[in-house]
């Protein structure tokens, strides 16, 4: 199971939690802008903030070693996305090193009360894992369980978000249609209303 953001927040703690998957929500961390990309992970604090507000912040340690962490990991993600959307498999140097983030998890089985009887399921240490290796999870499951004609960018001409689209028509053009979806909507609005 993929990890997946809050569907009611789509903003948290002013970071953009858009993606539908943890590994994407870490991209959208560094959005490109007029004067060019913006660092949202701008500091140990702001590292530390995101992982609270992403989930992990019992696995994020150090400040300092958690924000060298996700950037790296960021930079190491980002052409994964691009390889994804166009069905090509993952590097051999991609793999390497989410197996090796992977190799710092460990766990246990448990047995849990369900909706329909008890359930199975791994219990990760995360504090020990870490967040780096928390997030590789993410996207193994993530390769293993989605789609990749799902993967898209915002269809915005300002935005560089990118999302993973849950829909069932798989129609989804905005990073969220509280920003850029509205913002589409009101300028056609405006061009009606200037071609009467």
């Amino acid at each position: 199971m993929v990890l997946t953001t809050d569907a009611s927040s789509e903003f948290r703690d002013g970071f953009p939690f858009v993606g539908g998957a943890t590994w994407l929500d870490l991209l959208n961390t560094m959005p490109a802008g007029e004067a060019g990309p913006k660092e949202l992970l701008d500091g140990s604090e702001r590292a530390r903030a995101w992982l609270t507000a992403a989930g992990l912040g019992d696995a994020a340690g150090d400040g300092n070693e958690a924000l060298t962490d996700l950037r790296a990991l960021r930079a190491e993600l980002r052409p994964v996305f691009d390889d994804l959307q166009r069905g090509e498999a993952l590097s051999d140097t991609v793999l390497a090193s989410v197996n090796q983030r992977l190799a710092g998890i460990s766990g246990h089985y448990a047995l849990r009360p369900g909706e329909n009887g008890p359930t199975l399921g791994l219990s990760l240490d995360r504090a020990a894992a870490g967040p780096g290796a928390l997030i590789a999870l993410d996207l193994a499951r993530f390769v293993c369980e989605a789609e990749p004609a799902r993967l898209k960018r915002c269809a915005a001409d300002d935005c560089t978000l990118v999302f993973y689209d849950r829909g069932r028509n798989n129609t989804r053009r905005w990073c969220t249609m509280s920003l850029c979806g509205n913002r589409d909507k009101v300028a056609r609005f405006r061009a009606r209303r200037a071609a009467r």
